[in-house]
């Protein structure tokens, strides 16, 4: 049974920043807003005194905006999941967000549903968190020793260096058919290694990652391009078969193309 898991919503308009400190708990009731920030700045001081489980955060604010408080965040090595808001359809914004290892990337105007179905799908990579740093019931030398291990295990630099080096590629690659082969060739490893290291460092695979990326490629060309063809959407997306393409969008957004952009522009 999960508790309660503490967040930050950072934004700048007031309304907004209401609506989440109002909303989550009912969205989704493990999550409740113990603090807010209208910038980045004032995230940061929240963030040197109090713990996190998650951050929601604007990406257009004055000052600090939301990818730099990401950067300052990840630099300070903390790895607490991150949503980012945006009310812009560019998708440099998306990729890099992605680079910083945000969990996710939701357009404005906020749908409940959509983030519902990513708080679902964050609180369950939080509660494994937690049990990990949590004291096992059974004290036996085995479990101490493990527990004692999982508190004290770091990724090592190295392996962060080669993940980031990993999403910088398959970023900038990702509209190419490019597989996990392709890219642990580029950076000179095995395709097993990448794979395990890849899952470790980001928590889901590397397929995951691509696919996730492609799609959310895929639904801002279809939201801010009414006229391009879904063979081109396809395309853009990084597939060659747009009948591949359509099954695995309908896969992920639970709608074909066609309909989530009709969706969309009644919406």
């Amino acid at each position: 049974m999960s508790g309660t898991y503490h967040v930050l919503a950072v934004e700048d308009e007031p309304l907004m920043r209401q609506y989440l400190a109002d909303n989550l708990p009912l969205i989704h009731p493990s999550f409740v807003v113990t603090d807010t920030a209208r910038d980045g700045l004032a995230a940061l001081s929240l963030l040197e005194a109090n713990h996190y489980d998650l951050i929601i955060t604007d990406i257009r604010m004055p000052g600090l905006d939301g990818l730099a408080l990401v950067e300052r965040i990840r630099a300070m090595g903390r790895s607490i999941p991150v949503i980012i808001l945006s009310g812009y359809d560019e998708f440099d914004y998306a990729r890099t967000a992605l680079r910083f290892g945000v969990s996710e990337y939701l357009l404005k105007p906020l749908k409940d549903e959509e983030l519902h179905d990513t708080l679902v799908r964050l609180s369950g990579d939080i509660e494994r968190h937690r049990s990990a740093m949590r004291l096992p019931k059974d004290l036996t030398p085995e479990n101490i020793s493990r527990f004692v291990a999982s508190c004290f295990y770091e990724t090592s630099a190295e392996q962060t260096q080669l993940i980031e080096r990993a999403v910088r590629y398959i970023t900038t690659h990702f509209t190419e058919p490019i597989t996990q082969t392709d890219v642990a060739e580029v950076l000179g490893v095995t395709p097993a290694y990448l794979s395990s290291v890849f899952h470790e460092e980001k928590g889901e695979s590397y397929s995951k990652f691509l696919v996730r990326l492609r799609m959310t490629q895929a639904a801002l060309l279809l939201k801010s391009n009414p006229s391009m063809t879904i063979q081109r959407v396809a395309e853009q997306a990084g597939y060659s078969s747009d009948k591949h393409f359509i099954g695995v969008f309908k896969k992920y957004f639970g709608a074909t193309p066609n309909e989530y952009r009709l969706r969309k522009t009644e919406e």
